[in-house]
């Protein structure tokens, strides 16, 4: 039997607690659930096992199997030899958005096997077949807690072939450490897996934080190149922009002092409490797995990044390296011949030759002043705007928010909400969230907006009875982070608004309201569909979440009809649990609609990332209206600038053929090429204009422009966009 239906059905004989009686009708729906109605039983075909197919042999498979067909729901991984299956080579369509062995159609499947007859390394397969296989090592892992070693190499082995999609990446970085996690307790894996595994993972503050505990649990100094991690990812190490000159002999002397000051190694420790062990499954059966008698039920783990004065040495190393490096710079300057000549220093852009922005030593003060007990560095904006001597009001401009913004930016940091992103301006006691920054803006704000409004939507629907499930939200932005594909600085953006949320959750859906404002009533209808397939992420639907989802609807302005349509059209049947009659019913879902619903709803992703790059461009950055009166008027009035027309389609094809081939212009990220492209077929550009050209090619005007010329710093020393109030001058000629 299987082992996690073991630990449900065990559940019957245990009298529940106190606290666990509101769980107890989702449980007597779960031991329905997994009861098993048939004598079919599944097995793991593990290392050194050979599973034979009718149409070949699989080598150490790593999956379930099981004779014939089961009656109840099986794992998403499971092979049933009962179910039918096409021969090799027909057509297949797409696969739905949780996809299942057992959903699959008989090509489906047959694809599915192909591919692992096929060594499981085709990199062309279509995804889902790799998720569905993907399942069946979380369950081996987790549940089973065998084979860890086998697991968390078969992850090391698919990660080159399928890492190019960012949410492959984060949910098998997250498995693999959690499987390292786990061996501990049996057969820890080989030293050489921990070794691949601190080179090919996508860290999150999960993953970060169970890698170090991993160390900490058998009190072994953590790897230079990990401690060099902890120090770059460190709020309170300086942003020098020596560091973009040379980035790799400070990385190449931080190892150094490290060595020097460390010749054993840096130990870390843990915190004086523990931390859940925090795991989002990628399965959907897999959704339970941290209630009472789940798989990872009151699974500790220390908590390592619980205490950051503990890292504060390695700040030290990294600020030693940084003095290192200005005396290196000051030298080099000087010498007048070697591999970094004095010319090509000029050639840098100003801002860059200047040194580090001149309240940089203030900023640090005050962000190494505000680090929580729990790692997050959180302040008010009103903080930060004395030190760029804004006066107090009680909401800064437009123009101020998004100014504080860059500024630090500029000085490495980045801001959780960002103006440039949300479009909204500061209130003056506003809490931001502070961490480094690993890019200037992501290549795709409006789908990091959409996604930040889909979250606050979340987390108001989990708020809603006065209690926010940390593992609900966490698989909240697991599940948004791979929807809308976000790159990892957009990843680490949604952690820090996810905390946020946690200390002050959203009451009003004010972000549905303005999505009300926004969208036709089709779209707010996918989106409601969207929130309740969110909802039932874990296969239950409880009745606080029924209330919280109806007061989103009305903020959406949608009905409660609506809304009772579409539960109804999802349940199977409302379970009440047996000994509390009286209490609300618990919704058990029908999971293939949810499925339906949930790849219906793809869609949204689309028009809701255009509706906020439609938004965010709309807005102008203006004196807020309650402060108009407050707001000095300029002295100087300049000119309206005279229209002028496009350039002939002549100069515009030159311009682009001056592009074409150059390897400079190769390394500018594809998103920005057309806009850069379209720019050149003329010296000058009202910023009206050629903000309609960046809408076209789905940009936003600022971002891209500040994207483009931190591209041109880089390779030609200059910018290529020069704004001049309301026109923008361009630079074709470093180009040439």
């Amino acid at each position: 039997m299987d082992p996690f239906v073991e630990l449900i059905l065990k559940r019957d004989a245990v009298s529940p607690s106190q606290s666990d009686a509101s769980n107890a009708g989702i449980w007597n729906a779960l031991t329905r659930l997994w009861k098993p109605k048939s004598a079919a039983t599944a097995k793991f075909y593990g290392p050194a096992t050979v599973l034979k197919v009718d149409r070949g042999s699989i080598d150490s498979p790593l999956v379930y199997v099981c004779k014939g067909t089961l009656q109840d729901i099986p794992d998403a991984s499971l092979i049933e030899s009962g179910l039918p299956v096409s021969s090799s080579g027909k057509f297949a369509e797409q696969l739905p958005y949780w996809p299942s062995y057992r959903a699959a159609s008989p090509a489906q499947r047959s694809r599915y096997l192909d591919w692992l007859i096929g060594g499981r390394r085709d990199p062309n397969v279509e995804l889902g077949y790799v998720f569905i296989y993907f399942y069946g090592l979380e369950r081996r892992a987790l549940v089973d807690r065998a084979d860890h070693s086998a697991v968390a190499s078969e992850i090391l082995r698919l990660l080159p072939l399928y890492g190019y999609s960012r949410s492959f990446r984060r949910y098998a970085s997250s498995l693999l450490w959690t499987t390292i996690w786990l061996s501990l307790g049996t057969e820890p894996v080989p030293p050489s897996v921990i070794r691949d595994a601190l080179s090919t993972t996508d860290w999150s503050e999960e993953t970060l934080n169970t890698c170090l505990a991993c160390f900490t649990q058998y009190r072994r100094p953590i790897p230079n190149k990990l401690a060099y991690r902890l120090a770059q990812q460190d709020v309170r190490s300086p942003r020098s922009v020596l560091l973009k000159r040379h980035p790799d002999l400070q990385k190449e002397a931080f190892l150094k002092r490290l060595e020097v000051q460390f010749p054993e190694g840096f130990q870390a420790r843990a915190g004086k409490r523990d931390r859940r062990l925090e795991y989002f499954p990628a399965s959907a059966t897999l959704g339970r797995i941290y209630d009472v008698g789940g798989p990872l039920a009151g699974e500790r783990i220390p908590n390592v990044l619980g205490t950051p004065s503990q890292f504060s040495p390695l700040v030290s190393v990294w600020v030693q390296t940084i003095e290192d490096l200005k005396q290196y710079d000051r030298a080099h300057k000087k010498a007048a011949t070697g591999e970094f000549t004095g010319d090509m220093y000029e050639a840098l852009p100003e801002h860059l030759r200047s040194g580090d922005h001149p309240h940089f030593e203030k900023w640090c003060q005050l962000i190494d002043r505000s680090v929580t007990d729990d790692g997050w560095t959180i302040s008010a904006v009103c903080e930060f705007a004395k030190i760029e001597d804004l006066p107090e009001r009680k909401k800064l401009t437009k123009a101020q928010s998004i100014d504080l913004a860059t500024t630090a930016a500029h000085m490495g940091f980045a801001f959780e909400p960002d103006p440039r992103i949300t479009g909204k301006n500061y209130e003056w006691n506003q809490l931001v969230s502070v961490f480094p920054a690993t890019e200037e803006l992501s290549q795709d704000v409006a789908s990091y907006h959409a996604a930040a409004v889909l979250l606050e939507l979340g987390v108001g629907i989990a708020a809603a009875d006065g209690q926010i499930d940390d593992i609900e939200l966490g698989r909240l932005s697991s599940h948004l982070e791979a929807q809308f594909d976000l790159s990892s600085q957009d990843s680490a953006r949604l952690e820090h608004l996810r905390y946020l949320f946690t200390k002050q959750p959203p009451r009003e859906f004010s972000a549905a309201k303005t999505l009300q404002k926004t969208l036709p009533l089709k779209q707010r209808k996918l989106i409601g569909e969207f929130l309740v397939g969110i909802a039932a992420a874990d296969e239950q639907i409880a009745p606080e979440e029924v209330k919280a989802l109806g007061k989103a609807y009305r903020a959406l302005g949608l009905s409660s009809a609506d809304l009772d349509e579409l539960l109804r059209s999802v349940t199977v049947e409302p379970c009440k649990p047996e000994s509390q009659e009286s209490q609300p019913s618990v919704f058990s879902l029908d999971l293939n609609r949810i499925n339906a619903i949930m790849q219906e709803t793809l869609q949204v992703t689309q028009f809701l990332r255009d509706a906020m790059l439609a938004d965010a461009e709309g807005d102008e950055i203006a004196t807020a209206p309650d402060d108009r009166e407050k707001a000095p008027t300029p002295a100087l009035v300049v000119e309206k600038p005279k229209p002028f027309s496009p350039a002939p389609a002549t100069l515009a094809k030159t311009a682009a053929a001056s592009v074409e081939g150059n390897d400079r212009f190769a390394r500018l990220a594809v998103r920005l090429q057309p806009l850069l492209k379209a720019a050149l077929a003329q010296d000058r550009w009202t910023r009206k204009a050629l903000d309609e050209i960046s809408r076209g090619h789905r940009l936003m005007l600022g971002a891209g422009i500040e994207q483009i010329n931190e591209w041109s710093y880089e390779e030609f020393g200059d910018a290529i966009f020069v704004e001049l109030d309301e026109e923008i001058e361009v630079q074709s000629r470093l180009l040439e």
